[in-house]
């Protein structure tokens, strides 16, 4: 951490001058021991204030703890707002900041509580808030299992999408094809491929979040097929990307429902693919 230290003991040092900011505490990867931080980590702090806004507008507290290059705001996170500025040396700090009142119910946000588990460090605290804190650095990594309604619903959402994708594409609408297989349905074939290890590992094995570090936590055999599940931007490669998704989610949620004993959509499967790979 210590290539955030000036900016951290300025922050420390600004609070002294100030009574917007209640609390403050690293998380994330400068905080916590699996996954440590590296060159290229940035900086998460959450803060604790009674004016959100204030921080979101206001340079003057930003300018008082470094020389900011890009700031912006990147709309709600675990309940409060998120302001990003890039400092001095690229450094990249996130700023997350909640209401004072919401420290009761923090734990509520599942990514906030995953943020804590995996460890924190207090910096500011004016209102006894590690008293509110898990003790132990112990992420939340119990997954619940998705019921055999959610099942039905993830898997009909994607094989919806998959004819969605398929027309687009045919109108020569590639952008908006692309956008949706490489982001609407992946974020589907994120969600099968964390309930496919769930299912085979157990609900506590750590599958993270957002795919963080997948690569060590997916089966080999997934990310091998997810080399071709991308596109570049033409006509022809988001068919064979639209394809091979289509091919690996359904060999995933097959099995997860063989697993889970759950029905699995043939009829939606069927009718889809049947219409898409004709059409396109």
């Amino acid at each position: 951490m210590s290539r955030f230290n000036n900016i951290i003991d300025n922050l420390i040092q600004w609070d002294r001058t100030s009574d917007k900011l209640y609390a403050a505490m690293i998380v994330g990867s400068q905080a916590r021991e699996d996954h440590h931080a590296d060159e290229n980590s940035d900086l998460d702090i959450i803060m604790l204030v009674d004016d959100p806004d204030y921080f979101m507008v206001s340079d003057q507290w930003i300018k008082y703890i470094g020389n900011p290059h890009v700031s912006f705001a990147d709309g709600m996170i675990c309940g409060g707002k998120e302001r990003r500025v890039l400092f001095d040396g690229a450094l990249d700090v996130d700023f997350i900041f909640l209401p004072k009142n919401s420290i009761r119910n923090m734990f509520e946000d599942s990514l906030m509580a995953d943020l804590l588990g995996r460890g924190y460090h207090i910096l500011i605290d004016k209102i006894k808030l590690e008293y509110f804190l898990p003790q132990n650095h112990t992420a939340n990594q119990s997954c619940a299992m998705l019921s055999e309604q959610e099942f039905q619903n993830l898997t009909n959402d994607f094989w919806y999408h998959a004819v969605w994708a398929a027309k687009k594409l045919m109108r020569g609408e590639i952008w908006t094809a692309k956008y949706c297989v490489d982001t609407y349905m992946k974020s589907k074939l994120l969600r099968i491929i964390e309930c496919h290890t769930h299912a085979a590992n157990g609900p506590e094995y750590d599958t993270w979040h957002s795919g963080r570090f997948i690569e060590e936590w997916a089966e080999d055999w997934i990310i091998k097929k997810l080399c071709h599940c991308f596109s570049h931007y033409n006509k022809e490669d988001v068919k064979l990307a639209l394809l091979s998704t289509m091919d690996l989610f359904r060999l995933l949620a097959v099995e997860v429902a063989e697993k889970l004993q759950y029905d699995y959509p043939e009829e939606s499967d069927e009718y889809t693919t049947n219409w898409v790979t004709t059409s396109l």
